[in-house]
């Protein structure tokens, strides 16, 4: 989703990623794993605690505004000179394609609990909703802020409606293995677009070069290389991971 650089090189190639973006991306998706992992142990009675509730709502805040304003970050790097449709046509089919696999799978988890509108499909349709402010971004900080009130504090029952969900506002929400609906997580992609020209200033380049490739510590280097591995795939970690935790439980289950 974003592009790279080389350490300390003075500018950006437009084929290239930034490393420092994809190991914070790398931290996202490792939280969201952990998070995962802690739902599993809770489902498959190892723990015992309660999801949406306590610190486990801080904790996907964190995972879910991340993420997200990496999204808005990586759109601009990709898209700020102009719309790179080639790029934005493959990642869309990616997404289409992944999306129809959650949202299968989630029928065997839980059929009453299936995912419409959860972070890969907001992802998705939020990736076109930016294209217009791509290259504005004051803009794009005002209206993201101002998303992201309203989405917390403004509800119609109007948005009540199983097909109006996904916008957001609504007074009661659907059951759902995961929903991301537009307000307010909207505003986190737009604010994204504004840090992501900040990225693209002098000191903004600096910092997304740097990489703990050259770490002293072997230690510390291979553990954060392999964040930021996880961040350039972040997509393929988020589609097996639940599948692969849920075969080794299932797996336990019937061994023993």
């Amino acid at each position: 989703m974003s592009e790279t650089v080389t350490l300390n090189q003075p500018s950006i190639k437009q084929t290239h990623r930034l490393p420092f973006i994809d190991w914070l991306r790398g931290i996202s998706i490792l939280l969201m794993v952990i998070y995962h992992f802690c739902y599993d142990l809770d489902l498959f009675g190892y723990i015992v605690t309660t999801f949406g509730k306590g610190p486990w709502i801080p904790f996907r805040y964190v995972i879910v505004v991340g993420f997200l304003t990496l999204v808005g970050v990586s759109l601009v790097i990709v898209h700020q000179r102009r719309v790179n449709w080639k790029s934005l046509n493959k990642r869309t089919l990616q997404l289409l394609i992944a999306c129809i696999f959650v949202s299968g799978s989630g029928y065997f988890i839980a059929a009453n609990k299936i995912t419409i509108f959860g972070i890969l499909q907001f992802i998705l349709v939020a990736s076109w909703l930016a294209l217009p402010i791509i290259n504005k971004p004051k803009l794009a900080l005002i209206v993201g802020i101002a998303i992201f009130i309203i989405g917390h504090s403004v509800t119609f029952p109007f948005f009540n409606s199983v097909w109006l969900h996904w916008i957001g506002m609504a007074e009661t929400k659907r059951a759902a293995l995961d929903f991301v609906p537009l307000f307010p997580w909207l505003g986190a992609v737009f604010v994204g677009v504004f840090l992501g020209h900040w990225f693209m200033s002098e000191k903004g380049r600096k910092l997304g070069a740097f990489t703990f490739n050259n770490h002293p510590n072997a230690v510390l280097r291979k553990i954060n290389q392999t964040i930021e591995k996880m961040g350039q795939n972040s997509l393929v970690i988020y589609l097996v991971h639940q599948p692969i935790m849920f075969g080794v439980f299932y797996a336990i289950e019937y061994l023993y």
